[in-house]
């Protein structure tokens, strides 16, 4: 058989495949031709979005469901800024990616004194990568190449995950190369078992004691495996658990023990709840201030907090104070602790406890005031007990992002939940959700979006119609950027750049991509329209007007404990003074 790889673009495509990606997302352009070329020889699909945010975002969400890096490439120029607003979410948010950029030829990439661009669509790629991606390489030959790409890889996936990207000039993919680039083994983590033995034996202690537990699950919790490890602790010490925005549904939604997200708009009884405890389980979770609010002192303020965490140096520069903490995986913590709870004589009773958190879900409940029109929260949950088990929800970034967070239920394995977390990107919904019907297509995908959010990647319509994709489209429609709006009408008065926003006819724009749409805007229809998206067979789109004085409430503002988040309007919607003392 004639050797197929017969340039070193061939060469990098050839490593892709026999790592076992099937999919190669893009936005096409001269210099990163070659590779798109490469990519028929071994099988591997190209997948062309309507911009590079939709192919980064698409790829994003490959990652999150294969397990590999997502894979994407652009082309130089405008293809690498265009892509990195995808690239950041997947740092902050640590998704493993390699982005291949095509790049002007070696000969044009040195700059001069003075020379500004010395190849057409040249930029400084690397430099641009640098504050985004956890390394940066640019290969000036075929050697360097071949030595940098099963690193790139290695590191995308090791340790704390993250994207690469990799700057290939014209000359060096088009340069003569037939061999295999071979693989390389990543380290395994060393344990320190001591380490892990003395913090295990101190927490079992604490255990023990505590009266009022909360596990706190971050983004490091949020795969399948871990969420089964859960479930076995809480079987014998049922504590409450919290998470953060990306660690919801590591825990049914629906438990007795869940309390819901915590912090800027989370729950308020999540907020009570690690007020009133006296151990705190943090489990891979940065702690940022949207968990915490401004008051770090008084976060847990009765509480032993113990935490363990992959990255060092979120341990070494924590906002909150540890009282012991732990560098490891949770991959090789969590079984450690499971056994010694499982080994204890009889299960921990913390009966008392669940009873002051029912009382406490009992008593907090949401502080929405009544408009006329259609209810979000209504829209979500006729949403969330329509959908089936199997469904993947993706939001963008906004009021809407806030309500899925709190009123869609969320169940790992199965049900689970992709937002923008760290970077807060708007855009990332239809582009996510196109990449998750691509890659888990078993799932059902349902994009729940603002119409703020959507009109950032809306020409992404049309890949869901090219490929066939099931996706279905939920627009919460408020004619307005409703969180900022909410934010400066806060502290302003004014809105003058978010409010009274004309939105377009989204039905007849996804007419016009080929999907079915509907629109609603009165209660008395809702359920019906719900009914009839839920239960179409192919991509749909349900375009939902509700009045634009809906707010997210309460929230956790500047100067407030977490135990006292501010509701911002009464029950009747009228507006209530703020007193930060």
């Amino acid at each position: 058989m004639t050797n197929p790889i017969k340039v070193a673009a061939d060469a990098v495509i050839h490593f892709l495949h026999n790592m076992g990606v099937n999919t190669f997302h893009n936005y096409p352009g001269g210099t990163i031709a070659p590779l798109l070329d490469a990519c028929p020889q071994f099988d591997i699909n190209v997948i062309t979005s309507r911009h590079e945010q939709g192919a980064g975002y698409a790829a994003l969400a490959q990652a999150k469901l294969t397990g590999l890096p997502g894979i994407v490439g652009v082309t130089s120029g405008p293809g690498v800024t265009n892509i990195l607003t995808p690239v950041a979410d997947a740092y902050f948010d640590s998704i493993p990616l390699l982005i291949f950029t095509g790049q002007v030829g070696t000969g044009d990439i040195n700059r001069y004194q003075g020379i500004r661009q010395r190849g057409f669509q040249e930029v400084d790629t690397p430099l641009l990568m640098q504050a985004v991606t956890k390394a940066q390489f640019q290969p000036k030959s075929v050697s360097e190449l071949i030595e940098i790409l099963p690193q790139a890889w290695n590191i995308a996936i090791e340790g704390r995950k993250g994207p690469v990207s990799i700057d290939l000039p014209m000359d060096v993919q088009r340069s003569p190369y037939q061999q295999t680039i071979t693989p390389k083994a990543a380290p395994a983590q060393l344990v320190n078992n001591s380490e892990l033995t003395e913090f295990t034996q101190s927490l079992m202690t604490q255990v023990a004691q505590a009266k009022k537990p909360v596990i706190i699950c971050g983004n490091g919790m949020a795969n399948k495996e871990l969420a089964v490890v859960l479930n076995k602790i809480l079987a014998r010490w049922p504590a409450a658990v919290s998470h953060s925005l990306l660690g919801i549904g590591v825990l049914d939604s629906h438990s007795p023990l869940a309390l819901g997200f915590h912090g800027h708009t989370g729950s308020q009884v999540a907020g009570y709840a690690i007020n009133e405890a006296d151990l705190v389980l943090v489990l891979g979770s940065r702690l940022d201030v949207r968990q915490t609010g401004t008051l770090v002192d008084t976060f847990a303020p009765n509480a032993q907090l113990y935490r363990v965490d992959f990255d060092s140096d979120e341990l070494t520069h924590a906002r909150i104070k540890n009282d012991k903490q732990l560098n490891l995986a949770l991959e090789l913590f969590l079984p450690h602790f499971c056994q010694q709870i499982e080994a204890l004589a009889t299960p921990i009773n913390l009966a008392d406890w669940h009873q002051q958190i029912a009382s406490l879900k009992s008593q907090f409940s949401w502080p929405y005031p009544a408009y006329p029109g259609i209810s979000p929260v209504k829209v979500i949950e006729t949403l969330s007990a329509q959908m089936p088990e199997n469904t993947i929800c993706v939001t963008g970034v906004g009021a809407h992002q806030h309500w899925v967070a709190r009123h869609f239920r969320f169940a790992l394995p199965n049900r689970q939940f992709f937002t923008s977390a760290g970077h807060g990107a708007m855009g990332y919904d239809l582009p996510t959700a196109i990449g998750a019907a691509m890659h888990s297509p078993e799932s059902e995908v349902l994009c729940i979006v603002g119409d703020g959010s959507f009109q950032m990647n809306i020409q992404e319509l049309g890949v869901i119609t090219e490929y066939g994709l099931k996706v279905k489209i939920v627009v919460l429609d408020n004619h307005r950027l409703g969180l900022v709006s909410q934010f400066q009408l806060m502290n302003w008065d004014t809105d003058v750049a978010c409010g009274k926003k004309h939105t377009p006819d989204f039905c007849m724009i996804a007419k016009g991509y080929g999907l079915s749409a509907q629109h609603c805007d009165d209660p008395s229809q809702l359920a019906s329209a719900i009914e009839q998206f839920v239960q179409t067979d192919n991509a749909a789109l349900l375009h939902i007007e509700i009045d634009n004085r809906h707010d997210v409430l309460p929230m956790l503002l500047g100067g407030q404990t977490t135990d006292k988040m501010w509701p911002y309007y009464d029950m009747q919607g009228n507006k209530l003074e703020h007193n930060d003392e």
